[in-house]
């Protein structure tokens, strides 16, 4: 079976990860991406590209950094972001040797299209960061301006104890990209959360910094937090915290700490800001330690659907980017459909690669939901479970066997509030299933890889009744 993707950006061949340097820029979004060329696993790394101007169709450009200085040829050109300055393209990144992180610099002249190296690279090493941090783990710088400086975040360890260490973000303040000094550690511990937090055994990965209404928000990919509940369920899981950076002290005062996906696969989130002020994000659709099948065509690493994120009503939401409904074609649709402890199916409901709109009111039904990609011996689940008051994405029998690091490669669980009613939004292209719940309040990200012919879906009830209020379903023409 073809597994690759029709409307989602991946690598053409090779390996890729974390985005990296999301920008809009010279009329164009670009995409960078953690890339190895020359074999589908991961080695030493450069700076894959792609553009887009509409978000579905993507263009894989030339390599835009190699690993080509003595400074970075042990394990490559790392993790980062972008930034325009009087109309030039910056690129920061870590340059990467066993035991030794360090961040750089590169610059375009012809539309970020190649890239020049500072010659004073790298231009901050941990030694700089007063002290206390740990050379091997000092990467992923995000590169911001606020105010008269320009400020880098960058996930580190603190040693404490010894040679204990705990993962963190540090700030840094800089007036020309070249000479920075330390401003402070970010995280500290705080009344109302848990310890866990701020004593993480790995790192704080990829971080990023927007604003969105008025609310300060930093997203990262901390490794090894402990799962908490329905919480935090991947080894390697992604969050976002808002509140309130002191540029003085480096300090952020945390209104808020929340998983940002409970799926299976998405990673190192990064954002661009669009000319009309939409907040972009688009994180790795795969995950570390996960079977990629992929890897059969002589490919891995898929990126989401890219996401408008907006802060509202207390919670980060995230909606599925609007250019995609301009790609919507053949549309299906019923309502008011009461379905009694049993599935129901009907024609032109059925495909591998869709839009899915669904409301469902539950009357007394345990569960109810849909099953998609559905076929004699596979189907992926999506349900609300009234019992447990949690949305389930299920992909026990989604397809080939998919294994990982974590106890649970098959099911992950959101906790919700509501059960009266459950709003699923679902994007299906061919092996990636993205599902927001309630309005983009919540989402779910995860790889099913199913046989050629399971594209059936069918709606279902457990324990009772449920009526389907509608339900549409769109080709997507890409």
């Amino acid at each position: 079976m073809d597994y690759r993707p029709k409307y989602h950006a991946s690598v053409r061949s090779g390996w890729g990860n974390d985005p990296n340097g999301m920008i809009y820029y010279n009329g164009k979004a670009h995409l960078f991406f953690q890339h190895y060329p020359h074999a589908p696993e991961w080695g030493i790394m450069h700076w894959g590209h792609f553009t887009t101007e509409d978000f579905v169709h993507w263009k894989e450009e030339p390599i835009a950094l190699y690993p080509d200085q003595e400074y970075e040829q042990d394990l490559g050109c790392w993790s980062g972001t972008s930034i325009e300055i009087d109309g030039r393209l910056y690129l920061a990144y870590t340059c990467s040797r066993p035991g030794m992180q360090r961040q750089c610099f590169a610059w375009s002249e012809d539309g970020g299209m190649t890239f020049q190296k500072f010659e004073e690279n790298p231009v901050v090493t941990a030694e700089q960061m007063n002290g206390g941090f740990s050379a091997g783990d000092f990467r992923d710088p995000k590169v911001f301006r606020h105010e008269d400086s320009y400020y880098m975040i960058a996930g580190t360890r603190l040693f404490r104890k010894g040679m204990h260490t705990c993962g963190n973000l540090v700030l840094m303040r800089s007036q020309d990209l070249k000479a920075w000094s330390f401003v402070g550690v970010m995280l500290h511990q705080q009344d109302g959360f848990p310890s866990e937090y701020f004593n993480l055994d790995g790192c704080y990965e990829c971080p990023d910094r927007i604003l969105s209404n008025g609310k300060e928000i930093l997203l990262s990919s901390p490794q090894c937090l402990p799962q908490m509940g329905n919480r935090y369920q991947n080894k390697h899981c992604v969050v976002y915290i808002s509140g309130q950076t002191d540029f003085e002290t480096g300090r952020f005062h945390i209104d808020e700490y929340q998983d940002l996906d409970s799926g299976f696969d998405l990673y190192a989130p990064q954002t661009m800001t669009l000319p009309d002020g939409r907040i972009i994000m688009i994180a790795w659709k795969e995950m570390w330690a996960r079977t990629h099948y992929t890897k059969e065509q002589g490919f891995v690493g898929t990126y989401t659907l890219p996401r408008e994120l907006e802060y509202r009503d207390g919670r980060l939401y995230q909606y599925p980017v609007r250019e995609i409904e301009q790609f919507r074609g053949a549309k299906t649709q019923l309502e008011q459909i009461r379905l009694h402890d049993g599935g129901f199916e009907i024609s032109g409901f059925e495909g591998n690669v869709y839009e899915l709109n669904l409301t469902m009111k539950r009357e007394d039904a345990a569960r109810m939901g849909v099953r998609i990609l559905k076929g004699p011996d596979h189907e992926t689940c999506i349900y609300l479970d009234a019992l447990e008051r949690t949305v389930v994405f299920d992909r026990t029998r989604g397809g080939r066997e998919i294994r990982g690091e974590e106890a649970d490669n098959c099911v992950r669980k959101c906790d919700i509030e509501r059960i009266d009613t459950v709003d699923l939004r679902i994007f299906v292209d061919v092996t990636s299933v993205e599902v927001f719940v309630d309005g983009g309040r919540y989402t779910f990200t995860g790889n099913v890889y199913p046989e050629e012919g399971d594209r059936g879906i069918e709606f279902f009830a457990q324990g009772g009744s449920c009526i389907i209020e509608k339900a549409v379903r769109y080709e997507l023409d890409v």
